[in-house]
């Protein structure tokens, strides 16, 4: 079975089954011992972030040249990855699906007040997900996800709320007709420009692409499947946005 943390370092796997190749240069010195993990035997998946796939946006600050964050190549509808600032374009972008979760709630703290994000975990059910007296809820709908890049097996979480709740629901259903195991089928998603009386946007489009053929890749997903089950998935407010009349928000 594959260790979530064991993934991140490279532990007892061959540089190219790992997500090391893809979080650090990949010209390495020959003097350097590749798979040599001395330094960070105490980190855990706890520890660490989980890297993310979003679309660069109008508000990105990804796109500013000023900002911290900022990544050179980056054009608005692109999809990247938040942690290691690789750009993989409009796609498209092959997949499969390691992990699922139920929608919840998130209830974020107002941008006036400071931002972020002040409960992860919000029921369905709670007061602050339902309308009242004309005003939009408090908290807003998540569908998260956790994918596997196909062929270079870069494991990626992806959040989806607000406009683009409809391709998680569109994934979803076409995991559910193919009545196998979620890491069997295989996708793609393509970033799309729309627009509507708010302004102009990224969208993803998520179609089926067949299943996986190849059965090593078919058992590494299905490892990677155990390794991310309990692993808790957090949207991140200051990474994941959408063009939004409020501002940035969580794609």
């Amino acid at each position: 079975m594959v260790d979530f943390g064991k993934l991140l370092k490279g532990d007892n796997m061959k540089k190219k089954d790992s997500l090391v190749d893809q979080s650090v240069d990949s010209s390495v010195p020959a003097f350097i011992p590749q798979g040599d993990a001395r330094g960070t035997e105490h980190l855990t998946r706890e520890d660490v972030q989980m890297p993310r796939l979003t679309v660069a946006q109008g508000l990105s600050p990804q796109l500013i040249e000023a900002d911290p964050t900022f990544i050179e190549g980056l054009k608005i509808g692109d999809m990247f990855n938040v942690l290691t600032g690789h750009i993989f374009g409009k796609g498209p972008l092959v997949f499969t699906v390691v992990r699922a979760d139920p929608p919840r709630g998130v209830e974020f703290i107002p941008r006036k007040e400071g931002g972020g994000i002040r409960d992860f975990n919000v029921p369905l059910n709670d007061p602050r997900m339902q309308f009242a007296d004309g005003n939009t809820p408090i908290a807003t709908k998540f569908y998260d996800f956790v994918i596997l890049l196909l062929p270079s097996k870069e494991v990626l979480a992806i959040s989806f709320k607000s406009m683009s709740l409809k391709v998680a629901k569109q994934l979803n259903m076409l995991m559910k007709l193919r009545r196998i195991p979620i890491f069997g089928g295989k996708y793609t998603f393509t970033s799309q420009m729309d627009k509507n009386a708010k302004g102009t946007f990224a969208i993803l489009r998520v179609q089926n692409a067949g299943c996986i053929e190849d059965e090593k890749m078919y058992i590494f997903a299905e490892q990677t499947f155990e390794a991310v089950k309990y692993r808790d998935l957090q949207p991140e407010a200051e990474v994941n946005v959408e063009e939004s009349p409020e501002g940035p928000t969580p794609f």
